[in-house]
C-alpha cells in the first residue's frame, strides 16, 4: 500500500499517463490500422497503442523507482520488516503497477463493455487477457528502462534517455536507418502476441532472419522473453542503486 501511495501522489504520473492513454485511445479508434471489427483484434490494436504510448509517461515517471522508497523513510520500514527482500520487492512492483496501468485498464475495460453491448459476450474477458499479455509487459518494460537509467543517472537527467530508449522500442521507421528490434521475434511492443494469441495484425511486420511466425508457442515465449529483459533491468538497477547507497 505504501508503494501504491508514493505512485498515486506522482502529478507527473497521473497527468501525462491519463493524456497519454486518452490520445491512444482516440488515435487507435480512428486509426486506418485498426481492424474495426468489434471484436478481440480491435482490443489487441488498441491495447498495443495504448501500451506504447502510456510507456512514454511510465518511462518518465519512474526514474526514481529505486530511491523514491529511500527518501520517504519506506527502505528503513522494510529493513526492519521480517519479510524476504524478495516479497519486498514484488510488493514495491505490484503497487506501483496498480496504480501506473489503472487508466490503460479502464479504457480497455469501458472498450469491452462496448463491445460486450453490441453483442459480443466475451469482450470483458477478451479486454483483461489484452491487458494483462499487451499492456502489462509493455507497462513493465518502460518502468524497468526508467529505473534502471534512474540508477545510473540523477533523477532528472536520467528521464531524457529513458524516454528516448523507450521510443526506440517503440517507434521504428525504415527512413531512419538505425537498428532496431521491431519486425524482429524480439520485439518489445507485443506484435507476436497480439499475433499468436489473438490472431490480430501486428503493428510491424515481421521480417528477416530474426523473424518468428506467429503462433501461440512464439507468443508465450515473446512474452518469455519480454519478463526476462525486464527481471534484467530491474535486478540490474537494484544492484547499482545499493551499490551507489553503500558508498
Amino acid at each position: 500500500m505504501a508503494h501504491a501511495t508514493l505512485a498515486r501522489r506522482q502529478a507527473l504520473l497521473w497527468v501525462s499517463t491519463t493524456l497519454l492513454t486518452g490520445f491512444a485511445a482516440l488515435l487507435a479508434l480512428i486509426s486506418p490500422a485498426s481492424p474495426q471489427d468489434g471484436g478481440i483484434s480491435e482490443l489487441a490494436f488498441a491495447g498495443q497503442i495504448i501500451g506504447m504510448f502510456a510507456g512514454i509517461a511510465y518511462s518518465a515517471a519512474f526514474t526514481d523507482y529505486f530511491t523514491a522508497h529511500g527518501r520517504a523513510g519506506i527502505a528503513e520500514l522494510e529493513s526492519s520488516t521480517p519479510v524476504r527482500a524478495g516479497l519486498l520487492r514484488a510488493s514495491r512492483l505490484i503497487g506501483t503497477l496498480s496504480v501506473a496501468l489503472f487508466p490503460s485498464l479502464c479504457v480497455l475495460l469501458i472498450w469491452g463493455g462496448v463491445q460486450t453491448v453490441n453483442g459480443r459476450p466475451a469482450a470483458m474477458l477478451g479486454a483483461l487477457a489484452v491487458a494483462l499479455t499487451v499492456v502489462l509487459p509493455s507497462g513493465l518494460t518502460a518502468i524497468a528502462i526508467s529505473a534502471c537509467c534512474g540508477a545510473l543517472l540523477p533523477r532528472g537527467i536520467a528521464r531524457v534517455p529513458a524516454v528516448l530508449l523507450w521510443l526506440w522500442v517503440c517507434f521504428s521507421s525504415p527512413l531512419i536507418p538505425v537498428p532496431v528490434l521491431n519486425g524482429t521475434f524480439f520485439t518489445l511492443v507485443g506484435d507476436q502476441v497480439v499475433a499468436g494469441l489473438f490472431l490480430a495484425q501486428p503493428i510491424y511486420e515481421t521480417l528477416g532472419p530474426l523473424a518468428a511466425d506467429p503462433t501461440a508457442l512464439s507468443a508465450l515465449l515473446s512474452l518469455l522473453w519480454q519478463f526476462g529483459v525486464v527481471a534484467l533491468l530491474l535486478a540490474s538497477a537494484s544492484a547499482i542503486t545499493d551499490l551507489r547507497r553503500r558508498r
